[in-house]
């Protein structure tokens, strides 16, 4: 006799091997037997099982779930309107909105499957699955085995968000494949027989390959090309291919192939671990054209890298590398336009409060008006800091001990020694009055050699020592006010400041050269600092005062922050130049205005005021903004003459670079550097791109207006094609 058993509108847990144990289990809570349990399932999980219906037929010998069933443990869920477990055969049947998720978040979808009871091997009928957060697959008919590889039939593959408009439901690329294997265990497709599309029509076929699912983010591949020309290269295009070390390595080879200038081999090493990290760039490219021609070579060659090794809790060293085998190379190629590189090596030791580093700088330089005979080499520059623990007359303590060696092949050859002390301590009123007192002293000896290469004495060489004892005393006074307002939302500070600083003079004698102060600027940043000068070779010497204030509103969205004062002396200092605003009775009057409202907007404004006639001498305005796919870039600059570099002269340029979106997912974008002092015009580009969730590709053109060395004026139009899928390699 048929006999049937059934529980309706209840779910239940199990401690069992497999779902469709669980569907036995099902049927023992009905009164059924459970000889197909096998002893061996020592290691039981928890199954959760769900159904408006579940019959046992014991003649049969299967189990039925109906209605809303879901079967889940705590790798995978199975979803179906009815679902069935044939005893005799060992497999699972569903049907009627079938779903199944793994542990990843990668769901299947299929009108029927026939699945091992462990929900591992099986096969499916229209079948599709979504990957990662937008990657679909669809096909015809499919398999499972192992439970971990979907074997796809006549199936298409595609990255792109499907939109569910009518009439709008082709994705921009696709692939299509007579079979698409998916490994979701090693992360991997393999496509057999594949036809890229797009927009639905067919521009690539390969009858094999494989690439890295959605999910994974660094796999070995190719790379999308870079396409493109320009006047010095011709016809060029770069392609990069990405090889994945490990999870924390890998390395990126990219030829770039010219019609003009022959070939350069680019790669790209990096390296991360906990406490440190290595990056290499290195090229070399074979130039055939350049024989015969001034300021080319046959072979080039460049490198770049940086890189942090810790050495135990209290050492580290690590080292910064900058050059370039040619003046023209890095510029021609567009490999990069720096033209001045920094070199240097490290180890420093960390304890506490104290800081001991030795350090060495080579430096390189392809502009026309640098001499490389007079670049120095600075080795070794040691530096030694300590804070004691404890305070000292209420204050902290700071020492200081430095040497440097700088050798030059022509000029100027020093070693330096210094020795500072310094206290300061900063006291609180009643009433919240800030009171700072500081004092330094500090002590120098120098050792010159001057070959006389550059000096009005016809050449003869000239070596001396030179020491001198340095000091000063501040007194520091801040009076912070604090308000809310706009009903506690917005914080207003206000706070004036005064500084009377009184200190040696004379402390830059004749023969003392000044290697690191070059590059000087008194604007708002170092105003209320007591010595404003960077380095220790120039001295800011003599009594003095900066006055000024500081007003801050912390807004709910971000903040604003304006700054503006004065340095006063009581006698000129002859050691500034005539433009560097300060050294005069009364300095130039600087200010800074900030705006900061994150990730949106940044304003930033620095500006020197000429006390005498108002004009303004110096100004920077740097603009970062983005409010949704629309950004901009821009920076307006004047700057009056330096003395790191007289023959600069005064500047005034203007930057901008910005991103516009035109309609849909179309935007223009476009870059732009004039010299407004020469009125002329440095670079400027423009380009069309198109961008969304699984592609993006730009058109653009550059030119550049300046000319470098044998460098003439040039321009370029390159082609880039990016898909969002992981199929980029990294």
């Amino acid at each position: 006799m048929k006999r049937k058993r059934g529980l309706r509108g209840r779910h239940r847990y199990f401690r069992t091997a497999g779902a469709a144990t669980a569907l036995l289990a099902a049927a023992w809570a009905t009164g059924a037997s459970l000889d197909t349990v096998h002893a061996a399932d020592a290691a039981p999980q928890q199954i959760l099982l769900k159904a408006d219906e579940i019959i046992y037929d014991s003649n049969a010998r299967t189990v039925t779930a109906r209605g809303h069933v879901e079967i889940s443990d705590q790798d995978r869920t199975l979803l179906a309107d009815y679902v069935t477990y044939d005893e005799v055969r060992d497999v699972v049947t569903a049907s009627g909105n079938v779903s199944l998720q793994d542990a990843s978040g990668n769901v299947a979808y299929a009108d029927s499957v026939e699945l091992t009871r462990d929900l591992r091997a099986g096969a499916l009928s229209g079948f599709s699955a979504l990957i990662g957060e937008t990657a679909r697959l669809a096909a015809s008919s499919g398999e499972r085995r192992d439970g971990r590889v979907t074997v796809a039939n006549g199936a298409v593959f595609t990255p792109c968000t499907i939109c569910r408009e009518e009439g709008e439901r082709m994705p921009l690329w696709q692939i299509r494949a007579e079979r698409i294997t998916h490994d979701q265990i090693g992360k991997e497709f393999v496509f057999e027989g594949a036809s890229f599309e797009f927009l639905g029509r067919q521009v690539l076929y390969l009858p094999y390959f494989s690439q890295a699912d959605p999910t994974v983010t660094h796999k070995s591949g190719l790379l999308l090309p870079d396409i493109g020309s320009s006047t010095y290269l011709g016809s060029y295009t770069k392609i990069p291919y990405y090889i994945s070390l490990d999870p924390s390595r890998d390395l990126t080879i990219a030829p770039i192939i010219t019609t003009r200038a022959g070939v350069v081999l680019q790669s790209e090493y990096r390296q991360r671990w906990n406490d440190g990290g290595l990056w290499l760039q290195n090229t070399v490219g074979y130039d055939p054209g350049a024989e015969g021609k001034p300021g080319r070579s046959l072979w080039n060659s460049s490198l770049m890298g940086s890189g942090r090794f810790t050495m135990s809790k209290t050492w580290r060293s690590g080292f910064d590398v900058q050059l370039t085998s040619n003046d023209t190379y890095l510029q021609r190629y567009e490999l990069s336009y720096l033209d001045r590189f920094t070199s240097n090596a490290f180890i420093e030791h960390i304890e506490e409060r104290n800081r001991l580093a030795f350090d060495g700088y080579f430096f390189q330089s392809v502009r026309a008006a640098d001499v490389p005979g007079q670049i120095p080499l600075a080795l070794p520059l040691v530096e030694y800091t300590h804070i004691p623990e404890q305070k000292i007359l209420n204050g902290r303590l700071r020492i200081d001990a430095n040497a440097l060696a700088l050798a030059r092949d022509l000029g100027t050859d020093m070693v330096r020694g210094s020795v500072a002390a310094d206290w300061r301590a900063p006291f609180t009123t009643g009433n919240g009055q800030v009171l700072t007192f500081e004092t330094l002293i500090r002590s120098d000896l120098y050792y010159v050699s001057d070959d006389g290469t550059f000096g009005s004495g016809g050449g003869s060489p000239d070596k001396q020592t030179i020491g001198r004892a340095l000091g000063f005393g501040m007194a520091e006074w801040r009076w912070p006010f604090a308000r809310q307002i706009r009903g506690g939302s917005t914080t207003l500070i206000v706070e004036p400041i005064a500084q009377l600083i009184v200190a040696s003079s004379g402390g830059n004698p004749e023969g003392i050269p000044n290697e690191d102060s070059r590059s000087f600027e008194f604007d708002a940043t170092n105003l209320f600092s007591a010595m404003q000068t960077p380095g220790l070779d120039l001295w800011t010497g003599g009594s003095r005062s900066n006055v000024g204030f500081r007003a801050t509103a912390l807004l709910p969205t971000g903040s604003m922050e304006a700054t503006l004062g004065q340095n006063f002396r009581f006698r000129s200092d002859p050691n500034f130049a005539p433009g560097s605003g300060i050294g005069d009775k009364k300095s130039d009057i600087v200010g800074q205005i900030k705006f900061q409202f994150p990730p949106s907007l940044v304003l930033i404004q620095q500006f020197n005021i000429d006390p005498d006639d108002g004009t303004i001498r110096r100004n920077e305005v740097y603009i970062k903004a983005a409010f949704g796919r629309a950004t901009l870039d821009f920076s307006y600059v004047k700057l009056p003459q330096t003395v790191a570099d007289p023959s600069i002269g005064e500047q005034e340029q203007v930057s901008i670079s910005t991103t516009i979106p035109v309609f849909g997912n179309w935007g223009v974008f476009g870059e732009a550097r004039r010299d407004l002092a020469q009125a002329q015009m440095l670079e400027s580009g423009i380009g069309i791109k198109y961008e969304d969730e699984c592609f993006v590709v730009s058109l653009g053109f550059h030119r550049r207006d300046t000319e470098t060395l044998n460098l003439k004026p040039a321009s370029s139009v390159i082609f880039r094609i990016g898909l969002k899928t992981g199929f980029a390699g990294g």
